[in-house]
Parts: structure tokens; C-alpha cells; sequence
């Protein structure tokens, strides 16, 4: 067993156009002050970090790491959330993916999901540039819409749209593999890929790809009534990355876990700062800890309710104190027996070995 490593901190959230929070050096060393030993970069927000320079130059790699490493922080892992979300969009979200990507690409779907593609491989190879073994994504969504649907799908719809991001993803997993880095997928709402059902027929549709892994974060699953520490020993093999995100539950006699169209604050099912949800973290870490995790713990903050700021200086804390330092002996080892072959079959009533 390892000792999971952490505490990290998911930046997307945290970057404003206000010092310290506006530069990646900045932002780093506001979240060591916290306690946080790694932070994990969005490489959409040029702010912090400029993915495209990264890939065209190694240099500026190089004086990135060097100014972390002088901080004290490392890089757990970069994230193509936006990116890998376009890989795959609904003609239903053209207008608002528009908002979220190159000017010149508005009003292009194809030119849009290309993009994309490539961002997502280009990470690939900043990813090992930096001496990563891990990026995480989205898998974007094409059958979102027909998820509770009237009148009902046509028959080879859902397979269809797995078929079809079979087809955009595989190729992409190959340049992961080329690179030696894990490509971790979020399981969460709104992607085709949102359970462990998904993840499967997913997963079946990139040929049981080895570079096909998951992002855990349990907020996604408690909100969905999903068995979250169970999800663990079921996929325990593909868990390459950690989330730290907690979540509440609390439906009423007006809501579920669809929410109402209500926002944050007013839904029955929404995140929540570090030990303020329902999630059961103890019973995580000491999963993942018994399954020889190897990663790191990264906070991710949404919560509708708490300042970032406390939330962010909490959070370091509450990931350290769940981290398990593993044991590297069994705790009854003083009782230990003395044993050969001869001993044990006695022990059995066995005739000893001739």
C-alpha cells in the first residue's frame, strides 16, 4: 500500500483577475500558505497557464516547474474539463460551448470539436514534459438530452452515440499511450459518461482502452442516490484520480435530485465546502488506501454557501487529517507464530512430511 498523496487544490475555481489569484506563481504560493503540496492547473485560463505555449515550447515548461518547485508546490495533474467537453457537444449547446471557446471558432461546430480534439492531445505531451503520469477531462455529451426522454429514444440511439465517441476518444487515448499518461474522465451530469454504467459502455467503446481511467468524485454520486463507496470496489482498477468534493442529499416533498430548476443555493442535491455535506471521506480514504491508490487527494470547491477563501484554508487541513499514512506492518506481528511445513500439518492433525 501507498500513502495517497496530498493535500492538492483544483485552481479553476479560485482564479480572478485580482492579484494573487490572476498568475499562476501567485495562486501557488497563496495555496502553499494554506498547506496545500499540489495544485491542479486548468488549461483553458491563460491567466495561469498557456497551454498552447506549453506544448510549442519545452523552455517555458522548464521556467514553470522551476518557479513552482521554488515555491514548494508541485503539479498533480493538468485538467482539459472545457476542452474534453467539446470533443462532444449536443447541437442543443452550440450557442452556449460558443461562450466558452476561440472567438474565431464561434459558429463552427467542427471547427470547434477539432480544436478541441487537439487540446486535449496536446496536453498529452505537456503532461509529460512536466513529469506527469495522469490528466483529467470530460467526455463531452451528444445523448444528454435523451437521457429521460418523451417520446421514447429510438431504438440504436444510445448505441450509436457510444459508437460515435468510440470513434472521437480512441484516437485520442492512442497519443495518451504514446505518452505514457492516464487519461482520467470525470463521471459526472450532463456527460454521456455519468455513472458506472456509462462508464462501461464507454469503456467498451474504446476497446477496453489501458489508458481509459476515471476522476472519482463522490459529489456526483451522492446527488445521483449512487452508491459511492461500492463504486470503489467495482472500479477500483480504472480510479486513477481523486476528487475531494462533498455534497448533500436532502430531498423534500417539492424536489428531488433533478432540482427543480432551481439554482445552487435552493436545490435538494448541491455541493458543499469540506465537512459540511453528507459524504462519507473516511470511508473513501480507507478505500482507496486499501486498494494501493497512488495519486493525489485534490480539493475541488463549489460550494453555494461558503466564502472560497475559508473554504480553501479549511480544506488543506481536512484532506491532511483523512490522508491514511499506511502501515508498513501487520499490527500483530508481536503474536507471530513460529511455522514450517512440519508445524503446520501437525497443527492439522496431518502426518508430517516424510
Amino acid at each position: 500500500m501507498r500513502t495517497i498523496k496530498g493535500p492538492g487544490l483544483f485552481l479553476a475555481q479560485f482564479a480572478q483577475d485580482t492579484a494573487p489569484h490572476n498568475t499562476l506563481p501567485g495562486v501557488a504560493r497563496w495555496a502553499h500558505d494554506y498547506g496545500y503540496r499540489g495544485i491542479q492547473i486548468p488549461t483553458w485560463d491563460k491567466r495561469l497557464f498557456d497551454l498552447d505555449q506549453a506544448f510549442e515550447s519545452p523552455g517555458y515548461c522548464d521556467d514553470i516547474q522551476g518557479r513552482l518547485a521554488d515555491i514548494g508546490i508541485a503539479i498533480s495533474e493538468l485538467s482539459t474539463h472545457f476542452q474534453g467537453q467539446m470533443v462532444s457537444v449536443h447541437p442543443a449547446y452550440d450557442a452556449m460551448f460558443d461562450g466558452q471557446c476561440p472567438p474565431e471558432l464561434r459558429g463552427n461546430p467542427e471547427r470547434r470539436r477539432l480544436w478541441a480534439a487537439e487540446q486535449v492531445k496536446k496536453a498529452a505531451v505537456v503532461s509529460r514534459r512536466f513529469g506527469l503520469t495522469e490528466h483529467v477531462t470530460f467526455t463531452g455529451s451528444l445523448a444528454w438530452p435523451y437521457l429521460y426522454p418523451y417520446p421514447q429514444r429510438p431504438a440504436g440511439l444510445i448505441e450509436e452515440c457510444f459508437a460515435e465517441q468510440g470513434r472521437r476518444w480512441r484516437p485520442i487515448l492512442d497519443i495518451y499511450d504514446d505518452n505514457g499518461i492516464d487519461l482520467c474522465f470525470e463521471i459526472h451530469p450532463t456527460e454521456d459518461v455519468f455513472d458506472g454504467d456509462t462508464f462501461e459502455m464507454f469503456l467498451d467503446a474504446v476497446g477496453q482502452h489501458a489508458r481509459c481511467h476515471i476522476n472519482y468524485d463522490a459529489s456526483h454520486f451522492i446527488k445521483q442516490g449512487l452508491d459511492y463507496l461500492g463504486f470503489i470496489d467495482v472500479f477500483h482498477e480504472r480510479i486513477k484520480m481523486f476528487h475531494v468534493k462533498d455534497a448533500e442529499f436532502n430531498p423534500t416533498a417539492r424536489q428531488g435530485f433533478w432540482g427543480g430548476y432551481k439554482g445552487w443555493l435552493d436545490r435538494a442535491a448541491r455541493d458543499r465546502s469540506l465537512g459540511h455535506g453528507q459524504v462519507n471521506f473516511k470511508g473513501i480514504f480507507s478505500k482507496l488506501a486499501a486498494y494501493d491508490f497512488a495519486g493525489w487527494a485534490v480539493y475541488e470547491w463549489e460550494c453555494c454557501l461558503q466564502h472560497p477563501e475559508v473554504a480553501a484554508r479549511d480544506g488543506a487541513k481536512f484532506i491532511s487529517d483523512h490522508i491514511i499514512e499506511v502501515t508498513d506492518r501487520v499490527f500483530d506481528d508481536f503474536a507471530t507464530t513460529h511455522s514450517d511445513r512440519e508445524t503446520v500439518r501437525g497443527l492439522l492433525g496431518l502426518e508430517r512430511p516424510g
